[in-house]
């Protein structure tokens, strides 16, 4: 048996968990991080890092590691009839925010690269795989746990621990964190594929919506695009059987510009929102899908626990006092207390858009997406309705950043 004391430990090697780790390194914290999977995250899921992810990469040192691995721009958006005409086109740079572009990157390279700057600092322990589950509790802190990894036993003794886990969260089930749970009706079918020579510009988002439903079009890394859908009545085993023929089909009469298109299926996602009521016990912090589980309606859950880690590791206590259990308490509060009110207005907004999509979804979708569509081209006239719909979308909802800290992080 081996025992390891650590000031944090990381319970989960998704992308919030593999973010804050790469944060973390070099900062003097012993930073230890347990994760159970042995293959690559899902492909298929989100992959579009917001401007101000972007920019917290840029304050950590890591941006240009992801360019120099591929990672692609896209710089502005359009939202567009199933007929190809434009309802609303923004570009980024009409903000100004210092990384005016999201950046493009496969969903399972984001968590592995940064696990790799992680591993290149002098503080940091990797178990993967490696599973946890044997947490000894005392008074809602987590004074232990045991790992199975590399054929040992290890005990892990942490100050700190970060429930990074995913929406099946084992720290949150351990510590009995409430939750508020809502799930969708319409479940979300991801079509990967070459991306159509008549849809540009190349580096921008499209969102088609008619009297047939909606879809959603993102770049890749690969010349490839990534269609989401939610499914509608036709149900996913239609789509389980259906040909590419029958597909291009269907989608040609969501946006003109994917008549004839050739996709493959990358896979179909169950949705529902898990938000946990606190995100703190004791020395326990929840992070990313373990706190925040939402509907990809407006493509926010890997940035949302991505753009919270600068305000955790802002409030973690000094290295000198990371020992102390009140210091700890103290220090997680006050993140709570920050984070907690930005998170619940983000999940509420994203609830109404999941609830938009649920109805555009519907049979009777056609009257309810021409008003939606009424409403972007109200959007795109006005400037002030601009300039917020241009915010929320790049991340950025409560205002562009100043030189000054924003009132609410102060």
């Amino acid at each position: 048996m081996k025992t390891i004391e650590t000031d944090v430990l990381i319970v989960g090697g998704g992308i919030a968990g593999a973010a804050l780790a790469c944060a973390l390194r070099d900062s003097g914290y012993w930073v230890v991080l347990v994760e159970q999977r042995k293959g690559p995250l899902d492909t298929a899921r989100g992959d579009h890092l917001q401007p101000c992810t972007v920019d917290a990469l840029a304050k950590w040192g890591v941006l240009n590691r992801f360019l120099e691995r591929g990672a692609g721009r896209r710089v502005g958006h359009e939202f567009r009839s199933e007929t190809g005409e434009t309802l609303l086109k923004a570009d980024y740079s009409e903000l100004p925010i210092p990384h005016p572009y999201f950046l493009v990157y496969h969903h399972d390279l984001i968590a592995e690269t940064f696990l790799e700057i992680a591993s290149e600092g002098s503080n940091f322990d990797l178990f993967k795989p490696a599973v946890a589950r044997e947490f000894k509790v005392v008074d809602g802190r987590i004074k232990a746990l045991k790992i199975h990894a590399n054929d040992q036993e290890i005990t892990i003794k942490p100050h700190i621990v970060v429930g990074a886990d995913g929406s099946n969260s084992i720290v949150r089930s351990t510590l009995n964190f409430a939750t508020f749970e809502h799930p969708y009706r319409h479940p979300m079918v991801a079509l990967f594929g070459k991306r159509p020579p008549r849809l540009k510009p190349e580096n921008y988002f499209f969102r088609y919506s008619g009297p047939e439903g909606l879809v959603f079009i993102q770049q890749r890394m690969d010349e490839q695009i990534k269609l989401t859908l939610p499914v509608g009545p036709e149900g996913i085993p239609w789509w389980k059987k259906s040909t590419k023929e029958e597909r291009a089909r269907v989608l040609g009469l969501r946006a003109d510009s994917l008549k004839c298109f050739e996709s493959e299926i990358a896979g179909f996602y169950p949705v529902r929102m898990i938000h946990a009521i606190d995100y703190v016990s004791g020395n326990v912090v929840l992070v990313g899908d373990a706190a925040h589980s939402i509907h990809p309606a407006r493509g926010q859950g890997l940035n949302m626990g991505i753009a919270s880690l600068p305000t955790l590791i802002r409030c973690l206590p000094t290295v000198a006092d990371v020992s102390s259990a009140e210091k700890v308490r103290q220090a997680l509060l006050q993140y709570q207390k920050i984070q907690k009110p930005l998170s619940d207005r983000i999940i509420a907004r994203n609830h109404q858009a999941a609830m938009d999509m649920e109805m555009g979804a519907d049979e009777d979708r056609a009257t309810f997406l021409k008003r939606q569509n009424e409403l972007i081209r109200e959007i795109s006239a006005r400037p002030e309705l601009r300039r917020m719909h241009l915010l929320e979308a790049t991340g950025y909802p409560f205002g562009a950043p100043t030189e000054a800290e924003p009132d609410y992080l102060a």
